[in-house]
């Protein structure tokens, strides 16, 4: 049966995640950000200034209580324990994110915007290590692939599929020969 968790939001909510614990968070229009315990008790309430929508959340895997969310042009990093404090702040893309994606050992975060371009945040060093413009249209999702450290996937409304194999060389399209890639990709 269905439960129905109230209390949390007052606009449409856009995206979800859950942690290894229970937790879940969700993410709405206006910044606004919720985070639910694992019977649907409201544990934590935050609205991110400017009403960026929270577009997309993610739990850290080794970290239960540490939360990515991305609202706007950038991504905040917050201890659901705390939400009102936020741990780090990285605005990083050109325009809206769409998805978040944690590489295995949780040093990488890629973000995936409305521009079609990948941004790859070295979250020990606080920086860009690398944007990767890969669609000619929104890229609506990213995400590193297990197992291989320096491989990630990306899709888009440019209707393309793209594996980067190694993210600081080229990505791979399926339909692309070798010679049109390095021309493509590394300009000549």
């Amino acid at each position: 049966m269905a439960v129905k968790w109230t209390g949390g939001h007052s606009s449409p909510i856009l995206c979800l995640n859950a942690s290894q614990e229970g937790l879940v968070a969700s993410g709405a229009e206006g910044g606004d950000l919720v985070v639910w315990g694992e019977d649907g008790t409201l544990l934590g309430h935050t609205c991110f200034q400017g009403a960026e929508d929270v577009t997309n959340v993610l739990f850290s895997p080794s970290c239960p209580t540490k939360l990515y969310a991305s609202h706007g042009e950038t991504i905040s990093i917050l201890d659901v324990r705390s939400l009102k404090e936020r741990l780090d702040d990285f605005h990083v893309n050109e325009e809206e994110i769409n998805c978040l994606s944690l590489n295995e050992t949780e040093n990488l975060l890629a973000s995936a915007d409305d521009s079609g371009t990948i941004k790859i945040l070295d979250l020990e060093n606080k920086k860009i290590s690398r944007s990767l413009k890969r669609h000619s249209n929104i890229c609506s999702s990213v995400a590193f692939r297990p197992q291989r450290p320096q491989s990630l996937v990306s899709c888009g409304l440019d209707m393309q599929v793209m594996s980067c194999r190694e993210y600081m060389g080229d990505a791979v399209e399926p339909s692309e020969s070798p010679a049109t890639l390095d021309y493509k990709f590394t300009g000549g």
